[in-house]
């Protein structure tokens, strides 16, 4: 492989222009978890934009995948519980040669706004993906969780209230 590929979408608009700043100065606050992750795995501050100035890793948004293609690259999809079924789809078909592609996601932790009729399209996507040989899913499990045992007992606390709430429902 020659690059890494990361994909997120401008959850919070949809689309960077409502941002000031150029598109890169825009973008760059999407960036912050990989320049962060970079600088804990090589130890150096710089670590990310080296990277991206030799060409290593590109970042970009779902508003500007259309019509590319992805030859020998891993790509990764981050947030995805954050992107709609068009998205996933366009991402998807933008797969070229000799590339990998991963999804990571939990839908249970979308930032949609409901309130705009706004869908996460991860649970139809992986749907879809699992009718196809070529596709492997991974679920995690609070077993996994290593940010910390807060967010640990955080997240099996909202898991055991939505069970609750789901039989208040029922």
């Amino acid at each position: 492989f020659k690059r890494v590929v990361i994909v997120r979408s401008a959850v919070q608009s949809r689309d960077v222009g409502f941002t000031p700043g150029s598109l890169e100065e825009k973008m760059s606050l999407y960036e912050q978890p990989y320049m962060q992750i970079c600088h804990t795995l090589f130890n150096r501050r710089d670590a990310y934009e080296n990277l991206k100035e030799a060409g290593k890793i590109e970042f970009m948004s779902t508003s500007f995948i259309r019509g590319m293609s992805f030859d020998d690259s891993i790509i990764l999809v981050d947030e995805c519980q954050n992107m709609n079924w068009e998205e996933l789809s366009t991402i998807m078909t933008r797969v070229g040669y000799r590339s990998k592609i991963m999804f990571c996601g939990d839908y249970r932790q979308t930032d949609l706004y409901r309130s705009n009729k706004d869908k996460s399209g991860l649970y139809k996507f992986h749907e879809v993906a699992k009718t196809m040989q070529s596709f492997t899913s991974i679920e995690f499990t609070p077993d996994d969780i290593v940010r910390s045992s807060l967010v640990k007992d955080f997240l099996i606390a909202v898991d055991k209230y939505e069970h609750k709430e789901d039989n208040y429902e029922n």
